[in-house]
């Protein structure tokens, strides 16, 4: 079995936007109120898949199952919170297609990104999805704030993966 993770391309754009589509369907059956109709859409994946921060993990009959974004030093309204440290990635719209969950693909999309040479790794995540806050506890990030939002709680969170000298 070979399994691909690996930067995104353009021609991945169906595989992604199915998944997203059935990732939303999901959410609404949980009712989770993170993505909408409106985002992210087609337009939003595409200037990913341009920006090259799109990873996306393949399987091997070639389908992306799993997708996320990473910003490298995004700005970021709550940068006060991030005093010691610079070489950081924001990592958004983390993604698995439903059909192939509990596999380890998200643990492959991050690792990758943790392999990029990153002191940090930050990203935001509500407690109400408690798939991503058990990955990501499980994982080793920690929740460094919260605030409300849409009536639900909003976390940041940061992985430190080595210290700068």
């Amino acid at each position: 079995m070979i399994l691909l993770v690996r930067i995104g391309r353009l021609d991945d754009l169906d595989d992604i936007m199915e998944m997203l589509n059935l990732c939303k369907l999901d959410m609404k059956k949980r009712k989770l109120n993170i993505w909408n109709d409106d985002y992210p859409n087609q337009r939003i994946i595409l200037d990913d898949l341009k920006s090259n921060g799109a990873v996306v993990y393949e399987n091997e009959e070639g389908k992306v199952v799993a997708f996320l974004v990473m910003y490298p030093k995004h700005p970021d309204a709550q940068e006060e919170i991030f005093k010691d440290h610079d070489n950081y990635c924001l990592i958004q719209r983390v993604m698995v297609h439903p059909l192939y969950r509990r596999h380890g693909y998200a643990q492959q999309i991050l690792d990758y990104v943790e392999k990029q040479g990153f002191t940090s790794i930050r990203l935001l995540t509500r407690n109400t999805n408690t798939y991503s806050v058990n990955l990501y506890t499980k994982l080793g990030y920690q929740v460094v704030k919260t605030q409300r939002k849409d009536k639900e709680i909003m976390q940041t969170c940061e992985k430190l993966l080595k210290v700068e000298k």
